[in-house]
């Protein structure tokens, strides 16, 4: 059974950010807030819904700008989005990876990155894409790189009066790919043993603005910068690709765990960069299909005309 809580459902930003500043915990999809409560982890005294929010709703898509995805996105729609498929390619692949179909309807994106886990499967493509957060609340709005945002573990740069509110990632060119590959136990549900994204453009065969995110490889997702300085600029070939994986071992801290040693998740980072970087490389070859120059913002379904709601005691 659930334990007893307050339930919040505010449809203004700052009364949330009020209620998440008095210790209220924000709940979306709630695909770990309420596995966490049924598992008998220490509870909030309140929850608030956020779902109402409609700063954290929407998505859009132009080609000057890139994505602006709203908190509550969820995988499922990302997954179905042929765009992203199309586009970002690695952000389509992590989304398709999390969890069930069922989890993916309901879990968003803005809920993978709160959560903090180092697994995340759409973390590490969204570091690879460049990704900012925007987080706002009673002083306003901050954008902040993704690769920031994340300040240790489960702990980010947003102050506890502030909401996650948007994830940018910026326009790609036609001569960029990218690709993520997740290592897991089975063929099956399971949390990733290691994440590998990439991204990389290329000119005339010469690799530009190379980007390698990791997950379950440090205590938070994280970039291979010393992998991405032995990339740029460089003529794209299979020597290159295996001195890189060479770069992502050697930076990776993976740990050791009742799922996995951390011998065999260096050896992963390794082998899994080779194969995400070969696909990349191939990906940054295929031309875009611009049949549509911009994909006007969505809103969810039924987050519409919603009467406010009064605290529920449970």
């Amino acid at each position: 059974m659930l334990p007893r809580f307050d339930l919040y459902m505010p449809t203004d930003l700052n009364e949330a950010c009020r209620l998440k500043a008095e210790g209220a915990k924000p709940v979306a999809g709630g695909t770990d807030v309420f596995v966490d409560l049924y598992g008998g982890k220490k509870a909030p005294g309140a929850l608030v819904d956020i779902k109402r929010l409609p700063e954290l709703q929407g998505i859009r898509f132009t080609e000057k700008d890139g994505l602006d995805l709203g908190a509550l996105t969820s995988h499922r729609s990302i997954e179905e989005w042929d765009l992203i498929k199309e586009r970002y390619f690695a952000l389509f692949k992590g989304c398709s990876q999390v969890g069930s179909v069922q989890i993916r309807y309901r879990g968003t994106l803005g809920g993978n990155i709160m959560n903090g886990a180092p697994s995340a499967d759409s973390v590490g493509p969204m570091l690879a894409f460049g990704a900012e957060c925007v987080v706002a609340g009673p002083e306003g709005r901050r954008r902040i790189p993704l690769e920031s945002f994340y300040t240790g573990f489960k702990a980010f740069d947003c102050r506890p009066d502030e909401l996650l509110c948007r994830i940018l990632l910026p326009p790609v060119p036609e001569n960029a790919g990218s690709a993520y590959f997740k290592y897991g136990r089975r063929n099956a549900m399971d949390l990733a043993l290691m994440g590998v994204s990439a991204y990389m453009e290329l000119d005339g065969g010469v690799i530009r603005n190379p980007r390698i995110a990791l997950t379950t490889a440090a205590p938070v997702p994280v970039r291979s910068h010393m992998a991405e300085k032995v990339l740029e600029g460089k003529k794209i070939s299979d020597a290159l690709i295996l001195e890189a994986a060479e770069a992502v071992e050697a930076e990776g801290k993976p740990r050791s765990s009742w799922r996995s040693s951390a011998e065999f998740r260096k050896r992963l980072l390794h082998d899994v960069s080779v194969m995400v970087l070969h696909e990349a490389a191939e990906r940054a070859g295929r031309p875009f299909d611009r049949k549509a120059e911009e994909i006007p913002a969505r809103q969810y379904a039924g987050m519409q005309g919603l009467e406010p709601r009064p605290v529920i005691r449970l």
